[in-house]
């Protein structure tokens, strides 16, 4: 990429929210939602919540810090310890803004995002493609009062529970206080992640290693080294009105992105069990199914480029592209990884790039739930994701690409039928198509397996994560 490309994109990293790029460093993660309770209040808190906001600029200072910290320990420089360091960050619902602006001409240009996630996900809609079960969904993120709607959420983040707290609880007495009456929000409910303890620290529940692969942004971002490496994303497919956005956005929104929030429910025990038993049915260890179904062993390391034996030491890498495409020997079509960045799959590699930024949440499994293989305590993951446009984003890739048994494309002649199969992470069961993945068993003969859903959605939301200079412009905005 030439300097003239980079210095035509003109990224201002002070105006732009952090946890979007390049992500607030954390280890505990607070979600307050709120809903407005005096939209004069609120504006008047906000300019001083404003100054407390991790700016992108923030946050790069932030992984500096920290890596220079790994750094020094090892060198008797410094002590190892956890570097205290918090984030806030704040998006709003569409109900949300529309309290704070009043003009048509202010309005987002996205279907998905006014009408919310329950009405855009929800499966039983005529013509429409969601599968998320509302007897599912915890009753706080589907209201049916007005005082009860969700109109934002204040992200805090720390490297500790304990300063994590401290900063909730100062965000918290801004849009409070000590006075009933002099609050301008109502809190709704907290949500509460945090990575899982050594030596799991970067792992999901089901214990796969997380967050690995992230579109790396031009103008922001070092160019890929490896030649099969995905190429720089032009920063408009995640920040609103950068170079090359698909939808353009009113003036206010640019530097902002949508947020995509998920609380999802992950039943190890029974995946576990499930592992176990579906294995030496097809000559398959435990361990090589488990990379079957996301792309990657526990380690990292991707199937595609060591398709039969884990090797840690490719747990970073991301030089394959999944070509040439004309089997499935070494990474299914179906797995996890493939069908949420399909890469050498698909022509257009970039309008569905989404930042991933999501959090563990919930207790490790129990010797109890261990010995009976069943879920007795709740936890998951609180997905979050930032793109420009959410229907060409989130919604693409979970409803299209996941969901969707004939996705990758073009594949169905070498699986059978009905193609490639479903995401077996994060896929929905829709009856009566068949709930089924594609994959090449240990004799490597293409099949396909019968899947049990372990991840169950329990509610969403989807926000807007505006620019710091739209912020400081609503605070300033006099109530209407």
């Amino acid at each position: 990429m030439t300097s003239e490309r980079i210095n035509k994109l003109d990224i201002n990293k002070d105006n732009i929210q952090g946890n979007i790029w390049p992500g607030v460093p954390k280890l505990h993660e607070f979600f307050l939602f709120f809903n407005i309770t005096s939209e004069r209040r609120f504006r008047r808190d906000l300019k001083t919540l404003i100054p407390l906001i991790t700016t992108a600029n923030d946050a790069v200072k932030f992984h500096e810090q920290i890596r220079q910290n790994k750094t020094e320990v090892p060198s008797g420089e410094a002590k190892s310890e956890v570097i205290p360091l918090t984030g806030v960050n704040l998006a709003l619902s569409a109900k949300g803004l529309k309290k704070l602006f009043k003009d048509d001409k202010d309005k987002l240009r996205s279907g998905n995002f006014l009408g919310g996630m329950l009405a855009d996900l929800q499966g039983g809609v005529a013509g429409g493609e969601g599968r998320d079960n509302p007897d599912d969904w915890e009753a706080k993120f589907k209201p049916e009062v007005e005082g009860q709607y969700i109109d934002g959420v204040i992200l805090v983040t720390g490297r500790s529970e304990q300063t994590a707290r401290a900063k909730l609880r100062k965000v918290k007495y801004i849009f409070v206080g000590y006075f009933g009456f002099t609050s301008s929000i109502k809190e709704l409910f907290i949500e509460y992640g945090h990575v899982r303890p050594d030596p799991n620290s970067s792992n999901e529940h089901f214990g796969y290693r997380d967050l690995i692969s992230q579109p790396q942004l031009e103008g922001l971002d070092p160019a890929p080294k490896g030649k099969y490496e995905p190429p720089l994303v032009p920063p408009g497919y995640i920040i609103t009105n950068a170079d090359q956005e698909p939808v353009g956005q009113p003036d206010w929104a640019t530097d902002g992105s949508f947020l995509v929030f998920r609380k999802l429910k992950q039943l190890v025990p029974e995946f576990n069990k499930w592992l176990d038993d579906t294995a030496p049915k097809h000559h398959l260890t435990t361990e090589q199914l488990s990379a079957r179904l996301m792309g990657r062993w526990k380690s990292g390391a991707p199937m595609f480029l060591t398709p039969c034996e884990d090797d840690p030491s490719l747990a970073d890498c991301n030089n394959f592209d999944f070509q040439p495409g004309n089997n499935q020997e070494k990474c299914p079509f179906a797995a996890h990884i493939r069908k949420c960045r399909p890469r050498g799959d698909v022509k257009d590699k970039n309008t569905s790039s989404m930042m991933r930024r999501g959090i563990p949440y919930g207790d490790e499994v129990t010797k109890e739930e261990h010995d009976q293989q069943t879920t007795k305590k709740e936890r998951g993951m609180l997905f979050l994701c930032y793109q420009s446009n959410i229907a060409n984003g989130f919604r693409r890739v979970q409803e299209q690409w996941c969901n969707k048994n004939t996705f990758p494309p073009l594949k169905r002649s070498i699986t059978g039928p009905p193609g490639p199969g479903a995401d077996p992470i994060c896929g929905q069961p829709n009856g009566p198509d068949p709930f089924v993945m594609g994959l090449c068993d240990g004799q490597n003969d293409n099949i396909h397996v019968d899947l049990k859903c372990c991840v169950i959605p329990k509610g969403g939301e989807y926000f807007f994560s505006p620019s710091i200079k739209a912020l400081t412009n609503i605070a300033k905005q006099s109530a209407k």
